[in-house]
């Protein structure tokens, strides 16, 4: 026979609403009740009707997650922690891979009443308009990547790319790198890569002569992973510019990149300086070890869930921006050349 929510308060010596407390997440319950409900819950089996659960709280207890690229691992680390704490709160998280276009999903959210998204896809794959859709029809809303959302209606956590491009620009200038590229898998006139406008700042405020000629861009459809990177540094070397550094828009990016110098006899670091951002775990193990623009990608993916989750709660906006660091590999060193 089926458990009851009134059998598993019966083992545990409680209330049902302290049950309820206790699967709702609730801090008010002290951890020693915690153990004794939990355990219960385990002993009887107890899975609660989400359904009907759903039509007393006004709440199914799904979330979903968009994503840019699932291929790039650095997504598949900021998943992890976002679920890990997702699943802390009793919530199911609903993960949507943003290959196809993605106005679709943003129906389906609404149709499987989902309490909230996480939208870090880039906006050129869908209708901005269909974000605010979303809240007017009950689903909150966190986006990142998207510097034109209007935070009034949708929580935004973003990595504070400007600055960590300044940080990144200045590291290869203190090595003596004055010829410096930068290979974006994005359009220079999108306003989303952030890392692009810091560059172009950057080069001025140092006044460096390459001037814009060293950026190297993509066209739609865009991409961003390994390929794209070793496409972007062979159009950078058929250019016959002279450069003695390169920043890449990801790792991934950065790792195919080297590729494709290695393959034409151009040594890293020895003759060309190469960074990424992200901080990958695979960029440590490649050779040379990756010099990178790191994201804590699980307190980013953590605090993303706290800032959706309380949207859900307590109906407020929030805002979040999240420093990166420099982590030294052996992909770059002293102009030499």
């Amino acid at each position: 026979m089926k458990a009851t929510r009134t059998d598993v308060a019966r083992l545990a010596g409680v209330s049902t609403a302290t049950v309820s407390n206790v699967l709702n997440g609730s801090n008010k319950v002290k951890e020693a009740t915690v153990r004794r409900v939990m355990e219960a819950v385990q002993q009887l089996d107890y899975r609660p009707d989400m359904i009907a659960r759903s039509m007393t709280t006004k709440r199914t207890m799904q979330i979903g997650i968009v994503l840019e690229d699932v291929i790039n691992p650095y997504y598949g680390e900021v998943m992890r922690e976002f679920e890990l704490a997702a699943n802390e709160k009793n919530y199911f998280v609903n993960i949507c891979t943003g290959l196809h276009k993605l106005d679709s999903y943003f129906d389906n959210f609404i149709t499987r009443h989902m309490d909230g998204v996480f939208v870090a896809a880039l906006p050129y794959k869908f209708q901005e308009d269909k974000l605010y859709y979303l809240v007017e029809r009950g689903v909150k809303v966190l986006t990142s990547g998207n510097v034109n959302a209007d935070f009034r209606r949708v929580s935004s956590i973003e990595n504070d790319y400007l600055t960590a491009m300044q940080d990144a620009m200045s590291y290869l200038v203190s090595l003596g790198h004055e010829e410096i590229a930068y290979l974006s898998g994005l359009g220079r006139d999108l306003p989303y890569d952030l890392r692009c406008t810091g560059y172009l700042d950057m080069v001025r405020e140092l006044g460096l002569s390459c001037g814009d000629s060293l950026l190297i861009d993509s066209a739609y459809p865009y991409s961003t992973d390994f390929a794209a990177g070793h496409a972007c540094a062979v159009r950078l070397l058929e250019t016959g510019k002279p450069f003695t550094a390169m920043i890449c828009g990801n790792d991934l990016m950065a790792m195919g990149a080297m590729k494709a110098l290695l393959e034409r006899g151009i040594r890293v670091p020895e003759d060309v300086s190469v960074m990424g951002f992200d901080g990958i775990a695979m960029g440590q193990f490649w050779s040379p070890s990756l010099t990178t623009m790191s994201v804590d990608k699980a307190t980013f993916g953590r605090r993303a869930f706290e800032l959706l989750y309380s949207n859900i709660v307590n109906d407020t906006t929030g805002y979040y921006k999240n420093k990166l660091t420099l982590v030294k590999g052996q992909s770059t060193g002293p102009r030499t050349r």
